[in-house]
């Protein structure tokens, strides 16, 4: 009781503060995801040594802060190493942004969980001490990230100094600084020293939150005084604050700490039965302070309350990786056990565990424990793979002395042992021992290194230069005598030494894979300038290609190399490609140094393509010189010839005014030339101009002059006529015309105006009487579909709408569709929902909804009709509009329309539930698009109320949603809550970036308000500071360190200009453009952009590299603005490019912007971007795959000739067709019938894509009777992907399915040599060398032993005779590969590729960087 009392006295603290109180939910905790479970050694392990053995590229500061504060957004951790390497960053060019620093400092606690907290706050206090010797500014909100680390890392520091510190320094704390110094007393117990905080906050007037009353339960809690603890929840109530869920939780932490399970399972039903809903990463917490407080087994209770939403595993890991810090494995195995599994493709659940394994190696736990978990997570199927992450954690964590035992442990269980294990070893043993692990790789384990071993590990690691003495050394270790060649070659061209690499190659033949070579090569020229010793090498890899592919130097080349060019030893014009790429790379002096390069190559006889001297041309474009030209003309065999583009100047004669025709009409006329077409282009310029007198005038002369007026002058005259509002004339031009040609129609447009004009006079029968005499065959073309011509038609229905004319709007609505006018589109369909809302009659709006969405599957005014009901909280309706949406758009995006909906009503609390959905996905394109429109219509209370919906969220970045609001405040003049924001942000630990404090300084600034926070440098300020310091004072800044930061920064004073200091020289709004686009900033391209003259001209090109910018950065609406600017263009984006936009679009489901793209492509341009292929996958993106095969259906079933059905096979998305039966089994019957369809008419591609599914689905008995009615006698098949799978899966079964059907098919030898060399490759790698020889003696009754996969034959060769067998059979030579036209294997054409491509098709490979 005394407590309570005690507790009491604190109400008076608040009982003042109620008129200040701020009523938010702080959730301490970070962003979530699901986890990406890693993979093991065969994976990520072998590049994260590849990059300490080879040059690594420099991260410059801004992407490596960039790459951290993704991985929070991402996975929501980030690693130590990381945070080193920006420190290191720092250091090495002593400087660093207020917003730099502050992400950083705020990286250094909870976010690096792999860590104990005592290495966490050491590191923070480096980064502090450095970004203070470096004289970075700090501000406040510095101090505040700080104190946040020192808590979450339990670092014991004393309050009342850390504010003495901050006072001193002049910076003022604010309400963060106050809560989070509270919450440091109540983390020791000590309630009096919190108290004397709030008497500090009392007296500056500072309100309280949630967070102060959560310090004080853990507070009371530390303290020993459980009941004290409880009761602060009675003294929020009465301070007019409602605990949320962070209270409820902090609370459950306290019973937790006292193992009191009684309390805690009553707080818990306290929470349910007042629908307070606790996340997983609450229950986690109150989970994690069970088990470190020593009631690990009360956890089970806790744990069968998860709901496992998403997010749930990312931050499971977060815990179990803490969890482990502190010594408590077994709690962690069973957190393991309860997080949800994903599966692969095949159904396979995929393996787990692989973090924990790590960490309980870091951590350095006993090797006991850790076999014992290894085996555990075996056993139970978690993770078959456990004892090899174990071993590869030992490696990357430098454990070496650990590192051969471990092996030695895998190799006894029968697990393979690969040699990129061996790289560690070799980076950490001395260089004398080097050749020692490889010999031992050798011996001992059987590993034989390949060519990446050798020149990125063994010799950088050999510390010696003489390069004759680094190939001996390797071939006395074993290693073979061209892979030593080729790799002590690669080596000297990496480190420059280009002389003595020409030199080993002319005294050792071999052949140099001309793809892995030809960078290095050229940035070694680049380094040197010795072009005798570039041609010299470019000679060797030129002949290199004449070796006979079939000796052993082939397949002692590097694998990776090998297989990253299956194309490249396939193209004889190597040297035209050696000479693009150099080309491509020396930008500077590009034309001096291709002459030497092409000077070179004639002396050596060397040829290049025509086609390649062709491209080389255009690439060089005005720098093209006549002797480069000459030089190029002697390469390709004298073929080349540049085509000038002369500019003529002539102007058109569109180009030309009314006056000019009539004048040159004169001219022609007294040379007695025909000016007829003059004179037709007379008549087209007075349309233009809508000058009705002057085109009467002309049109009366043309007349008494006997010239021919054509038809459709007359359909132009009517349209100016009612253009003119003049009906009468209008309509007595339309009877002349129909009296001429009874069978001429109006233009979709003209026909519409006049209607239009004839409605508004009241004229209804002769209003429908032109439409209905003018109606077309079939609906609006691509052009008269045009946003004019919509627009148009909207006003007119739209006017009626507003009139609440709902009759007569629905009787012109059906005219227009009946008669083919119109396609209903949401914008044509809105009006009637509209008309209906303008008298509030919602029953009939709803009606009108439920007609549109059944007869035209779109949903107009959704969002109003939305808004309506939950204003008129009328549930029922608003579920009957969901179910409707859900029908038409998916789910998901039904739930996002409807979360906008109750956030623009002001109903936050619902909208926040929708989005704790559990599965709901991420579509931040959505939110962005809606952060766009509020703030473009001005609407603030939105915005707010989605900041309020999606605070804790972590799948969410909510950055957009405070920089939009800041913008809509600054357009409002709200700048006292634009400066609210950034207090708020950081009570929510949202760190805001450079370019949210640049425009929130601006603001403040304007309104004559102090700037509480250091403004950060653009890069224009940043970059002049560093031209116009003096040496000398830059060495003097280096040479000292200054005692103390400086204080904060005032707004800097404008002083007048001098003459020295002349304003700098304007850019073009063009040139300005460009730059942007280089410097990767799409919002300063679009400034300029907007501030194009006429004379500007801006190439597609240019356009793309916009477009690309907008797409990475999820910023696809505005893209989708740019991609429909130049395809009305008659242009589109660069191939690349188009299709990485294609891809995002089509993976966010948006099938409205890929219908409109569908319109204004051709069928080749849909070809080359494979559209059908990525509309496909946006149907299954968007739930519709049933949908669309109901319309791919409806397609075959129209067609009628064998030529319609060819050209609807050829747009049969094939790859598309895979996804669908992959992830929709239950769709195989419905494909099946299409399938069926399409071989009706003997196209035969979409049962072939069923059979692919079904063989590979162990549907035996199905797809053989497939087989047999359709595929048998099939000249072409495709078959690659189940040959595919059964690799992946080491499925024999299926490997030998395909080959029984295919055995007495008509494809080609070589088809069915593709299959038996997969079943032999997968008995090889099971070890049954002799199923397979057994394979192989079956396959030569079928097919000739060089039609079977020659390294398939090697590596089984090498197999046998590792047993000390004969391998029986002698394995042809290698051929060089022709034009092949094998009716084969290839899964599916250019147009069937995959939608979501691993790596971006739009990164440029760098000449520096490594393949």
């Amino acid at each position: 009781m005394a407590s309570i009392l005690r507790t009491g006295k604190l109400l008076r603290y608040f009982a003042g503060f109620t008129r200040n109180v701020v009523v938010n939910s702080v959730r301490e905790n970070e962003t979530s995801s699901l986890v990406n479970n890693a993979p093991c050694m065969c994976g990520g392990f072998q590049h994260g040594f590849a990059t300490n053995a080879a040059a690594k590229a420099e991260l410059s500061l801004d992407k490596q802060i960039r790459r951290l504060d993704q991985d929070v957004r991402r996975i929501g951790r980030i690693s130590r190493r990381d945070l080193e390497e920006v420190l290191d960053e720092i250091r090495t060019h002593r400087t660093a942004t207020s917003s730099q620093s502050l992400l950083v400092i705020r990286c250094c606690g909870n976010l690096v969980p792999e860590e104990q907290p005592e290495v966490r706050t050491a590191l923070v206090q480096e980064i502090w001490k450095t970004l203070n010797a470096l004289n970075v500014p700090m501000d406040i909100s510095h101090y505040n990230a700080l104190l946040r680390v020192y808590l979450e890392n339990e670092h014991g520091f004393a309050p009342t100094d850390f504010l003495a510190e901050i006072e001193a320094k002049g910076i003022e704390p604010n309400r963060v600084t106050y809560q989070r110094l509270i919450a440091r007393y109540c983390q020791q117990g000590d309630i009096e020293g919190a108290t004397r905080i709030l008497e500090f906050m009392r007296a500056k007037s500072l309100p309280v939150n949630e967070n102060v009353f959560n310090s004080l339960i853990l507070g009371h809690s530390q303290a020993n005084d459980l009941q004290s603890a409880k009761g602060i929840l009675s003294v929020m109530k009465q301070a007019g604050l409602e605990p949320s869920a962070d209270t409820y939780t902090t609370l459950l932490c306290a019973f937790a700490r006292h193992g009191d399970l009684t309390a805690l399972k009553e707080t818990l039903a306290e929470c349910e039965q007042k629908e307070i809903i606790l996340l997983d990463k609450d229950l986690l917490d109150v989970v994690y302070t069970l088990t470190i407080n020593g009631h690990g087994e009360q956890v089970d209770e806790v744990l069968a309350k998860l709901r496992l939403s998403p997010g749930f595993n990312q931050d499971a890991v977060n815990v179990i990786l803490r969890l482990v810090n502190k010594g408590h494995e077994d709690v962690g195995l069973k957190l393991l056990r309860v997080m949800p599994r994903t599966s692969r493709v095949n159904g396979e659940p995929v393996d787990v565990g692989a973090f924990f394994i790590r960490q309980m190696v870091k951590a350095n736990r006993p090797v006991e424990k850790i076999l014992n978990i290894c085996k555990t997570l075996q056993d139970e199927g978690l993770n078959p793979k456990a004892l090899t992450i174990a071993t590869e954690a030992g490696l990357t964590n430098g454990v070496v002395n650990n590192a051969l035992p471990l092996l030695q442990e895998m190799k006894n269980a029968g697990l393979p042992i690969r040699q990129h294990y061996f790289w560690p070893l070799i980076c950490s043993v001395e260089s004398n021992q080097v050749l020692d692990i490889v010999r031992r790789m050798q011996q001992e384990f059987a590993v034989f290194p390949n060519s990446e071993t050798i020149r990125d590990y063994v010799i950088p690691n050999l510390k010696e230069k003489n390069w004759e003495r680094i190939v001996t050394a390797l071939r006395d270790a074993g290693v073979p005598n061209s892979t030593a060649v080729t790799s002590a070659v690669y080596s000297a061209l990496v480190t420059h030494k280009i002389a003595d690499a020409a030199k080993i190659m002319e005294q050792n033949k071999a052949y140099y894979v001309p793809f892995l070579f030809r960078q290095p090569l050229i940035l070694a020229l680049s380094h040197t300038n010795d072009y005798a010793s570039f041609i010299r090498c470019v000679r060797q890899i030129h002949d290199g290609l004449q070796v006979k592919q079939g000796k052993d130097e082939e397949a002692e080349q590097g694998a990776e190399g090998a297989a990253a060019v299956p194309n490249e030893r396939t193209t004889p014009d190597v040297v035209g490609a050696i000479v693009q790429e150099a080309t491509t790379y020396f930008r500077r002096d590009r034309v001096v140094t291709l002459e030497k390069i092409l000077k070179g190559l004639v002396k050596q006889g060397l040829s290049i393509s025509s086609a390649k001297a062709t491209q080389l041309s255009e690439q060089l474009g005005s720098e093209l010189t006549p002797r480069i030209s000459e030089l190029l003309g002697k390469l390709s065999s004298g073929e080349l010839e540049p085509v000038p583009l002369p500019n003529s100047g002539k102007r058109s004669l569109e180009s030309l005014s009314i006056d000019e025709l009539e004048r040159f009409i004169v001219n022609v006329e007294a040379k007695g030339d025909n000016a007829n077409n003059i004179k037709r282009q007379l008549l087209n310029a007075c349309f233009r101009s809508q000058n009705l007198e002057k085109t009467l005038q002309v049109i009366e002369k043309l007349d008494t002059e006997k010239f021919q007026i054509p038809i459709g002058i007359h359909a132009q005259l009517i349209d100016l006529y009612t253009h003119h509002r003049r009906s009468a004339e209008a309509l007595e031009t339309y009877g002349k015309l129909k009296a001429k040609d009874a069978a001429f129609k109006l233009d979709n447009l003209k026909a519409v105006r006049l209607a239009d004009l004839l409605l508004q006079e009241e004229r209804e029968a002769e209003a429908y009487k032109v439409l209905e005499d003018n109606k077309k065959d079939a609906p609006i073309s691509e052009t008269e579909g045009s946003f004019n011509y919509v627009s148009t038609v909207w006003r007119i229905l739209n006017s009626l709408a507003e009139a609440g004319q709902a009759e007569k709007l629905r009787k012109l609505h059906d005219a227009l569709v009946a008669a083919n006018y119109i396609m209903p589109t949401n914008v044509l369909l809105g009006p009637l929902i509209k008309v209906h809302l303008v008298k509030d009659d919602i029953p009939r709006a709803i009606e009108a909804f439920e007609e549109i969405c059944k007869k035209h599957k779109s949903t107009p005014w959704k969002n109003e009709l939305a808004c309506r009901l939950i204003q008129k909280e009328d549930a029922a309706n608003l579920q009957r509009l969901t179910d409707l949406s859900t029908g038409i758009h998916g789910e998901v995006n039904s739930l996002y329309d409807l979360v906008f909906s109750f956030v623009e009503c002001g109903r936050v609390r619902q909208a926040r539930k929708i989005l704790e959905t559990p599965g709901l996905r991420t579509r931040p394109q959505r939110i962005n698009s809606a952060c766009d429109r509020y703030k473009n219509e001005g609407l603030l209370q939105p915005l707010e109320g989605l900041i309020e919906a999606t605070k804790d969220l972590g799948h969410i970045d909510r950055n957009k949603i405070y920089y939009t609001l800041l913008l809509s405040y600054d357009k409002a003049n709200e700048a006292e809550k634009a400066l609210g924001l950034w207090t708020k942000m950081q009570e929510e630990a949202v760190t805001p970036n450079d370019a949210f404090l640049l425009k929130l300084a601006d603001i403040l600034n304007k309104n004559n308000l102090e700037v509480p926070f250091v403004v950060p440098e653009t890069q224009k300020e940043a970059a002049k500071a560093k031209k116009n310091k003096p040496k000398d004072q830059a060495k003097s800044e280096q040479a000292k360190i200054p005692e103390q930061a400086p204080k904060e920064k005032l707004p800097p004073k404008k002083e007048p200009q001098t003459k020295a200091e002349a304003a700098p020289k304007t850019i073009s709004a063009l040139s300005g453009f460009r730059k942007a686009i280089l410097a990767n900033d799409p919002d300063t391209a679009i400034e300029y952009k907007n501030k194009f003259i006429s004379g500007d001209k801006v190439n597609a090109l240019d356009i793309s590299r916009l477009i690309e910018l907008l797409v990475r950065a999820d910023r696809l609406t505005e893209a989708s603005k740019y991609v429909d600017e130049l395809l009305a263009g008659n242009q589109h984006p660069q191939l690349k490019i188009f299709k990485f936009y294609l891809n995002k679009i089509a993976a966010a489901g948006d099938l409205e912007t890929l219908e409109r793209i569908g319109k204004q492509l051709n069928e080749e341009q849909k070809r080359l971007v494979s559209f059908d292929n990525r509309y496909c996958h946006a149907n299954i993106v968007a739930g519709k795959a049933e949908q669309f095969l109901q319309k791919l259906t409806a397609e075959i079933e129209a067609v009628k000739t064998p030529e319609e059905a060819a050209k609807q096979a050829g747009k049969f998305p094939r790859g598309g067709a895979v996804g669908i039966l992959d992830k929709h089994p239950e769709l195989v019957p419905q494909y099946q019938n299409l399938a069926e369809k399409y071989a009706a008419h003997n196209q035969l591609g979409p049962m072939n894509v069923l059979w692919m599914h079904l063989i590979s689905s162990n549907q035996e008995a199905a797809s053989k009777q497939i087989w047999d009615k359709y595929l048998s006698s099939a000249p072409r098949l495709m078959f690659q992907r189940v040959l595919q799978t059964a690799r992946e899966q080491q499925d024999e079964k299926l490997a030998s399915m395909v080959i029984s059907q295919l055995r007495d098919s008509k494809i080609s030898e070589g088809a069915i040599g593709n299959a038996y060399s997969c079943l032999i490759d997968i008995q090889t790698t099971k070890g049954n060398h002799d199923k397979a020889l057994d394979v192989v003696a079956n396959a030569i009754k079928d097919v000739s032993l060089e039609n079977i996969n020659r390294t398939a034959l090697l590596r089984l060769k090498q197999a046998v005779e590792e047993k000390s067998q004969k391998f029986p059979y002698t394995i042809p030579e290698k051929r060089a590969k022709a034009n092949d036209d094998s009716s084969s294997s290839s899964s599916s054409s250019s147009s069937d590729d995959d939608v979501s491509p691993s790596i971006p098709e739009t990164v440029p490979h760098k000449p520096d960087s490594k393949v």
